[in-house]
């Protein structure tokens, strides 16, 4: 098709995020961490992604953010090769950055966030400060993990995004902070169409927050992606979860097993002679 000027028609992109099929291996020849993942969704989707410990959550986040490279033909995001023609407007927030000697140094958050460009942001960057319970005059070095991660999720969503990518990043909120965040979330993908994937294991006070939530096991998703109505959600979030990390255990033990890999205490007491 094209436009009343004669040049063709830009196509729209049916999907926010479009990855096929994901593999991805840390090295050559070792055990994939990622064996066939598919996730499809549209512009403005807020998608919980749910899977056990090790399922491979934190990998494909990093794929998606163009953090790591695979061979997988099929990943774009917003339209484009994640790999080939990384898109702009494209957040990722996962649980490593606190641990970063820069961000524990003696500097004032006010100063932090401004070499990130925090006065460039200044409207955006004030309401994430109320919303984040965040003191401009605290120093990096002297305030708790909790009080940390508030000033990363400040400096990462002070910026107008497009696809947000969250890694457990929540974990050392308290409740009515992440509650006040989850809001601010959702605000922003009914707004602007902003897109959101996030991997938590914490499930309380996300009834309403998904649009639709995705299962990783062991490297795949087995299972279509959930579309969640969140006015009248038709299961429960924490018993739908709890059921597919159970079969995923069960899954996984008997994979283990048929490999001569087995968990927990050893019935062989020769083991205890041999280390």
């Amino acid at each position: 098709m094209a436009q009343p000027n004669g040049k063709p028609a830009k196509v729209e992109e049916e999907h926010a995020i479009n990855c096929q099929d994901l593999v991805y291996a840390f090295q050559e020849g070792a055990e994939s961490a990622l064996t066939g993942a598919t996730l499809q969704l549209p512009r403005g989707a807020r998608c919980l992604l749910v899977g056990a410990n090790g399922a491979g959550k934190s990998t494909m986040l990093r794929i998606l953010a163009g953090k790591r490279l695979t061979k997988t033909r099929c990943c774009r995001i917003l339209g484009q090769d994640v790999f080939m023609n990384p898109p702009g407007g494209v957040i990722y927030l996962g649980t490593e950055w606190s641990n970063n000697p820069v961000v524990r140094g003696d500097i004032v958050v006010s100063e932090f966030l401004d070499s990130v460009g925090g006065y460039r942001h200044k409207v955006r960057r004030d309401r994430l400060l109320s919303i984040l319970d965040v003191d401009l005059d605290w120093h990096m070095h002297q305030i708790s993990d909790g009080e940390r991660r508030r000033v990363q999720l400040c400096m990462g969503l002070m910026t107008e995004w497009d696809v947000l990518l969250l890694d457990e990043v929540t974990v050392d909120l308290d409740v009515l902070v992440r509650s006040d965040l989850l809001a601010f979330l959702v605000e922003e993908s009914e707004t602007r169409g902003a897109t959101i994937v996030y991997a938590t294991h914490i499930f309380d006070g996300l009834t309403v927050f998904p649009t639709h939530i995705a299962h990783l096991q062991l490297g795949a998703t087995p299972d279509d992606l959930v579309m969640w109505d969140t006015k009248r959600p038709t299961e429960d979030l924490f018993n739908l979860a709890l059921n597919w990390i159970r079969v995923d255990r069960d899954l996984r033990r008997e994979q283990e097993k048929a490999r001569g890999r087995e968990r927990g205490p050893k019935n062989d007491v020769s083991l205890l002679y041999t280390r």
